[in-house]
């Protein structure tokens, strides 16, 4: 039975769209530099990777990926690119396959650690995380309940469900994110337009990261 040691090398892998979801479902803002911290609880965190989609268009987004990787994160990014289709509807298209460069990664990085943390839901990593278990290195899994494959908790060794530690790792001070019901109703009291920058202004030298909307 594995009981963890102050020892023990962690490193950290983060599916960014599913997390960032799963936070929107729980209508809070992640702090990831908390969630990290207490995920690794008290271990050495040898790494910490970040993987997201992003555009040109994503001013926003970028101002948060260049936060994370200025703050000791790995930041793995796939492009988006956005084309209006015949019938003149937008549609997006993914260069290269963000599950696969999470795969490898871990892969590359399991012989200098003892425990990897896998912060998905995703079923499609099924195979890689009952793969790391026969690899001899133990396993955690942190997601939303409601958004994480039953299979995916049954194949690893520890699972934690992020709303149990959504105190631990809320972002301090944060407003709870609006919903497009939220708008409608400001809207309907107001007879305004509903607002299109959702960034707060914390002054030039401070982003909040996770008041970005994409």
């Amino acid at each position: 039975m594995y009981s963890q040691d102050k020892n023990d090398r962690v490193a950290i892998f983060i599916d960014g769209e599913n997390i960032h979801y799963s936070a929107k479902h729980m209508n809070m803002r992640l702090d990831y530099l908390k969630m990290c911290k207490r995920l690794a609880n008290g271990r050495k965190l040898v790494r910490s990777h970040f993987y997201t989609a992003i555009s040109n268009q994503s001013e926003g987004k970028i101002d948060f990926v260049n936060f994370l990787r200025l703050n000791g994160f790995k930041v793995i990014t796939q492009e988006i690119k956005i084309v209006e289709g015949d019938d003149g509807v937008e549609q997006k298209f993914y260069r290269g396959n963000l599950d696969l460069d999470m795969a490898v990664d871990i892969y590359e990085l399991l012989p200098h650690v003892d425990t990897i943390i896998l912060c998905t839901g995703d079923g499609d990593f099924i195979r890689v995380v009952d793969s790391i278990g026969r690899q001899g290195k133990h396993i955690e899994v942190c997601a939303l309940r409601e958004m994480t494959s039953t299979e995916l908790i049954a194949c690893c060794d520890s699972y934690l469900d992020l709303d149990d530690i959504r105190n631990d790792v809320s972002l301090e001070g944060a407003e709870p994110i609006k919903t497009r019901e939220d708008y409608k109703k400001e809207e309907a009291e107001s007879g305004d337009d509903p607002p299109m920058d959702k960034v707060r202004d914390l002054g030039k030298d401070k982003i909040d990261y996770n008041a970005i909307e994409y």
